[in-house]
């Protein structure tokens, strides 16, 4: 997702600006600079340090609260150590846990390396390469030059009646872990209706069709079926090549149960469904499939599954 965000970042932003680019893999930083740099000149940075240092505006993505920690507040190459600038605008856009946001969001501007923003999206691949991304915004609606800064330049990764303020620091995540923990639950559910459905003998069109015009209708259903050969975009269409692997749905699910737990709300739904995805990542044969693979493991067809190459 972050490849295609920062595609979009570049082809929007100004053209004489320069578009400073960090990744874990360099490989990827010099396909994007192959790709991007006709739209204006990109830099590979050698840490977040040095790319804060050199940018007025930053965006990050990670997969876990251990790569955010490490990419904010290692001492020597986090952005905690980056030259001060308290109009520096800083968007964190990982979906991790609530308290880790609110954590690094609060010693950075401690810091006066910039202002700190969960804003975390939802959209999938297909969003970021579109450019039509939701983002939720631990920020509050205001009129200020700072809420204009933001609006402007998440429009340029998402739609603009997608755009989310949510209240203070770490409600961006609140928002958007709602959000994973309804969505990812949801495939679950459907893949079992799904499975049942068919098993009875009902064509698999059919079936789609008829829920799909009913209240049953959802985005599991429509942007991740898990059943191969309905949606054929879809990630089981092609093999259930990972938009969003089943260790990441866990991931997302756990953090609504922490969160559920958090306020005293028993998260029974979500206990299910990350079982689920935890067995499927566990799977050799369905390890870092898309998370719509649970699908296999459902209807026991997975040892029988042969993998494409990913």
């Amino acid at each position: 997702m972050g490849f295609h965000m920062a595609g979009n970042v570049r082809k929007k932003m100004p053209p004489l600006a320069t578009l400073h680019v960090l990744d874990v893999n360099h490989e990827a930083c010099e396909d994007f600079k192959l790709k991007f740099d006709a739209y204006g000149p990109v830099k590979i940075a050698n840490s977040a340090r040095e790319l804060a240092s050199q940018s007025s505006t930053v965006i990050s993505m990670v997969p876990m609260d251990e790569h955010a920690r490490s990419v904010y507040l290692d001492p020597d190459t986090g952005i905690i150590a980056a030259t001060t600038d308290s109009d520096r605008l800083i968007l964190e856009s990982s979906t991790i846990s609530i308290g880790t946001t609110q954590e690094i969001g609060r010693q950075i501007m401690g810091s006066g390396a910039g202002y700190y923003i969960d804003t975390p999206v939802s959209g999938g691949v297909r969003g970021a390469e579109a450019g039509t991304l939701s983002f939720f915004l631990g920020h509050s609606v205001r009129t200020d030059s700072i809420t204009q800064r933001i609006r402007e330049t998440v429009s340029w990764m998402g739609a603009a009646d997608r755009i989310n303020f949510c209240g203070s620091l770490g409600d961006g995540l609140v928002c958007k872990i709602v959000n994973n923990y309804i969505a990812l639950t949801n495939i679950a559910v459907a893949a079992e209706g799904l499975a049942f459905g068919l098993r009875h003998g009902v064509d698999k069109n059919i079936l789609y069709q008829s829920v799909k015009g009913s209240s049953g209708d959802s985005w599991a259903l429509n942007f991740s079926n898990p059943v191969p050969g309905i949606v054929p975009e879809s990630a089981s269409s092609n093999g259930f090549k990972a938009g969003f692997t089943s260790r990441l749905c866990a991931k997302d699910i756990a953090l609504g149960i922490k969160a559920a737990h958090s306020v005293g709300i028993n998260p029974r739904m979500g206990e299910i469904s990350v079982d689920y995805f935890e067995k499927v990542d566990q799977d050799p044969q369905t390890t870092g499939l898309d998370g719509s693979s649970v699908w296999l493991y459902i209807n026991n067809e997975s040892k029988g599954f042969t993998r494409a190459q990913q």
